[in-house]
């Protein structure tokens, strides 16, 4: 088949995909089919909210569309009969999705409303969410096949006052099935971000939706023909700050500091982007990107010529407000199933009190990024590999081979898996380094991919009890006792580092990396905070701890034998 003739096959997919769900192509895609991957990726999510069942989808998608006075949407879907329970929730998700909580959920429940149906909801208010955004950066003009769709009476809500509801997940996740190693959204989702995010893992009972979101982020986030990956990823970690979404902005900031960006840098972004690093035309695009947040914001329209005066092409200008769609969609998501987020967070995030510093001291407490790029001695090899020289990778790899294998024997134990781990993180790193722009050190990058990639084996394999069996939170010193001052007079040296290897892989898993980082792989303290995405204080408390579990469990070893009188 001739390209041209693939191109027409493809196309001719998507267009008979959007006349099945509303007998004809509605002009918010056309406005779009200069980029017509990100078409085909919101019909790949269309036909899988309306497969599970348009007779709920379609009056779900009403209720998001009134809520967010979208006269487009509203005619787009026509109104219906909607439980009233779950028109309660759904106005709640669209209107004040922060707030949603566990009790929604079991309210829900208790009316007789499964979790199946449940997670249709949500998927179908996720699905309003972003044909709304779209419609507020598309504008398009009525369909002559549609009629203004008529107002439903909603329920009212008062504003929430109190603080944001803990996270969930509120389904009942125990009863999903397993997410298989073979199946094409988790080893997506693995190749792109090292593991499988909480998000998609709590939806493995729904495949088809969960195949369709994946093939939606594999559609718009992922190429990189028009805006780049860090471009979109600005985007995404911009609105999950706007939308309030503690969850996306590590879950962001992490594929960030991936891509090369600091934590630093990630954390301006999601505070105040016009202060951040970046080009004024990136400055420019969040500007406008943000007024298309849910809820967007006040007497501030969406302005496509503003972008194009920064010099972004149509084609940009489309993928960036589908972009901004995607975003609001997983926004709502989250919100309705309570994802637990994957990594610690940095910033709490609050509607009434905005975002809140979770480690307040640690700009102090640290020099950024781009104070210690200027003396990263791998700067001058990254930058002729990144100019073509790919002979010069190899001595990237010879000069930190023996640090990315210790890493990732000090996390797995075990030879053979360290070994061909390492290959794996040389492979990440040489299929990304073009996208690395020197923020942190490449040591420091080359560092978060090792343990991310060591992470994500963990999870695949059963991992050794851990030393604190009385719960790592509970831990307590008992082992006060002074050492004998030469161990090696009791133990043999290769016995006293048998032990200590031993004790250092039956350490939980984030204390573990912290003390291998610093004590063995010998990191500053601020190269490992920004290796493991975290602030000095809390990588200093990190270490702290698991060098007293440490010694806790080699001091039976090593006590000082006490003195009894003749």
């Amino acid at each position: 088949m001739s390209g041209a003739s693939a191109i027409e096959g493809q196309q001719h997919t998507v267009d008979s995909r959007l006349v099945a769900a509303y007998g004809f192509v509605p002009n918010i895609f056309r406005a779009q089919m200069n980029v017509e991957r990100v078409v085909d990726a919101e019909a790949c999510l269309i036909e899988a909210v309306f497969g599970a069942g348009k007779r709920l989808a379609v009056p779900v998608l009403h209720v998001v569309a009134q809520v967010r006075g979208s006269n487009y949407c509203s005619a787009l879907f026509p109104s219906g009969d909607v439980h009233d329970p779950l028109t309660m929730f759904v106005v709640k998700l669209a209107r004040y999705g922060p707030w949603i909580s566990k009790g929604d959920v079991e309210e829900l429940r208790v009316t007789g409303i499964n979790d199946g149906e449940i997670l249709h909801a949500i998927a179908a208010t996720a699905l309003g969410q972003m044909l709304c955004t779209l419609e507020l950066g598309l504008r398009p003009a009525l369909d002559v096949e549609l009629s203004p769709g008529g107002a439903i009476e909603l329920p009212k809500l008062r504003v929430p006052a109190g603080p944001i509801s803990p996270a969930g997940p509120y389904l009942n996740t125990e009863t999903t099935v397993a997410l298989g190693i073979d199946f094409r959204p988790c080893a997506v989702l693995r190749e792109q971000f090292g593991f499988v995010p909480n998000l998609f893992k709590i939806q493995a009972d729904s495949p088809e939706l969960l195949e369709a979101e994946v093939r939606a982020l594999e559609l718009v986030l992922f190429p990189e023909d028009h805006l780049s990956r860090v471009q979109k990823e600005f985007i995404q970690l911009t609105l999950a700050a706007a939308n309030f979404s503690s969850y996306l902005v590590a879950l962001h900031s992490q594929v960030l500091q991936v891509l090369g960006v600091s934590r630093n840098d990630s954390d301006q972004i999601a505070g105040d982007y016009r202060c951040a690093d970046i080009s004024k035309a990136d400055k420019t695009l969040l500007g406008e990107i943000r007024k298309l947040a849910c809820p967007p914001a006040q007497f501030a329209a969406f302005d496509k010529q503003a972008l194009c005066g920064q010099g972004f092409t149509e084609a940009q200008v489309v993928e960036a407000i589908a972009m901004a769609g995607l975003a609001n969609f997983l926004s709502a998501l989250q919100f309705g199933l309570g994802a637990v987020p994957d990594f610690p967070l940095r910033r709490a995030l609050s509607p009434r009190i905005g975002a809140k510093d979770l480690y307040p001291s640690s700009a102090d407490a640290r020099p950024t990024s781009d104070a210690r790029a200027s003396d990263d001695p791998d700067a001058g090899l990254v930058a002729r590999v990144q100019q073509g020289e790919t002979g010069a990778f190899e001595d990237l790899v010879r000069g930190h081979t023996r640090r990315v294998f210790g890493t990732l024997h000090g996390i797995l134990g075990d030879h053979d898996q360290a070994r061909d781990a390492t290959q794996d993180v040389f492979l990440k790193a040489f299929e990304h380094i073009g996208k690395f722009e020197g923020r942190s050190k490449f040591s420091t990058w080359l560092t978060s991919i090792a343990v991310n990639t060591g992470t994500e084996i963990l999870r695949r394999r059963r991992q050794l009890d851990p030393l604190d069996t009385d719960g790592e939170e509970n831990f307590r010193p008992r082992q006060v006792q002074g050492w004998a001052e030469d161990p090696e007079r009791l133990f043999a040296a290769s016995q006293v580092n048998a032990l200590v290897r031993d004790a250092v892989l039956r350490l939980p898993h984030k204390y573990r990396v912290a003390v291998l980082l610093r004590d063995i792989n010998q990191l500053t303290t601020e190269e490992a905070a920004e290796a493991l995405g975290l602030s000095v204080p809390a990588l200093k408390a990190r270490v702290l701890r698991g060098r007293l579990m440490l010694r806790e469990s080699l001091a039976p070893y090593f006590i000082r034998p006490e003195r009894t009188n003749a």
